[in-house]
């Protein structure tokens, strides 16, 4: 009497074994990249933000002002950036001085030159953080989500 063993994964369709090599492929990736930064870093990522604010907005509003300044310096990590789901090339905007002062928060988007700077804008000139945009559509997903996790309105002014 002969018999075949078949693995269960010779059982399975040749889309669910791609996907699945796929998949398997990526999480090594992760864990390569994950072995990486805690090389570099010399300590675990998920550690080091572990006390990292949840909203970019409330980063900004926890950062330091160093004496003789009046805003906090808008300087963001790759890995704060991906923290916050924002592009490496992300560049971060004060609103202090952008638009009208409101009387109540909003997410605001603002046509710049060559862009966008959509962030949370605080009511009585409290200022907020920005970040800027080349493509509409990215600005407008952005305020959306923006929008969406804080639950203000949005608000868009033009010069």
């Amino acid at each position: 009497m002969n018999g075949l063993v078949l693995s269960l994964t010779d059982r399975q369709p040749r889309h669910v074994q791609s996907r699945a090599i796929a998949a398997v492929i990526l999480q090594r990736e992760r864990e390569r990249d994950h072995v990486r930064r805690i090389r570099t870093t010399g300590n675990s990522v998920d550690v080091e933000y572990r006390d990292t604010p949840a909203t970019l907005d409330a980063w900004y509003r926890a950062q330091p002002i160093k004496p003789g300044r009046i805003s906090p310096r808008l300087v963001l990590t790759a890995d704060e950036k991906h923290l916050y789901g924002l592009p490496a090339s992300a560049k971060l905007v004060d609103l202090r001085r952008m638009g009208d002062q409101l009387d109540h928060w909003s997410v605001s988007v603002f046509p710049v030159l060559h862009g966008y700077v959509v962030g949370v804008k605080a009511p009585a000139g409290g200022g907020g953080v920005g970040v800027m945009w080349r493509k509409s559509y990215k600005a407008s997903d952005y305020a959306m989500r923006l929008s969406v996790e804080h639950g203000f309105p949005i608000q868009e002014r033009y010069a």
